[in-house]
This record gives structure tokens, C-alpha cells and sequence, in this order.
């Protein structure tokens, strides 16, 4: 299945840019215990750091890791392509 997003690893300052200036658009940021990784369309090249591969991004979406609410982790993997309600996300 082809996906429309991407899950890729962002700097803090890079991510506070982007805030600021409004141009997320309809990407989500996501704040983890690894780091802070944005969900981007496709060739937007809003992230500065390495694009996650589907494998990656499971196991950086996931509850365990993630520090915000559980309907942007939700939303996250079903842009990227995975299972919306992986492990212990059908309790939220």
C-alpha cells in the first residue's frame, strides 16, 4: 500500500521552526522518549532527519515511547500506513 506520509526524525529546533512560522500544515510532530518525530507528506522535507522505514516507525509508534495523547499516536500510524490500534492503543 502506498502512503501519502512519512515518519522522520526531527531536531527540536527544526520543529520549533516550523511552528513558528505556521508550515506544519498537515503534518503532526510527535514528542517521544527518542526523540521528537514528525509525520510528513511525501517530498515536503519538513523533517531534518532520517526517514523512518515501516519497521522503524511500528516500533517508535507505539504507546511505550510516546509522550502525548493517545488520538495524535492513532492518527500518526494510520498516516504512515500502520495498524491504528497496535497493542495498547485499543484502550484509549
Amino acid at each position: 500500500m502506498q502512503t501519502l506520509f512519512q515518519a522522520r526524525r526531527i531536531s527540536k529546533r527544526r520543529a520549533d521552526e516550523l511552528k513558528k512560522s505556521g508550515a506544519l500544515g498537515n503534518a503532526l510532530l510527535l514528542d517521544t522518549f527518542n526523540g521528537i518525530i514528525i509525520i510528513e507528506p511525501v517530498g515536503s522535507n519538513l523533517g531534518d532527519g532520517d526517514i523512518l522505514s515501516p519497521e522503524e516507525a511500528d516500533y517508535e509508534l507505539q504507546p511505550v515511547w510516546h509522550l502525548g495523547p493517545r488520538s495524535v499516536l492513532r492518527e500518526a500510524r494510520k498516516r504512515v500506513g500502520l495498524e491504528a490500534e497496535a497493542g495498547q492503543l485499543s484502550g484509549a
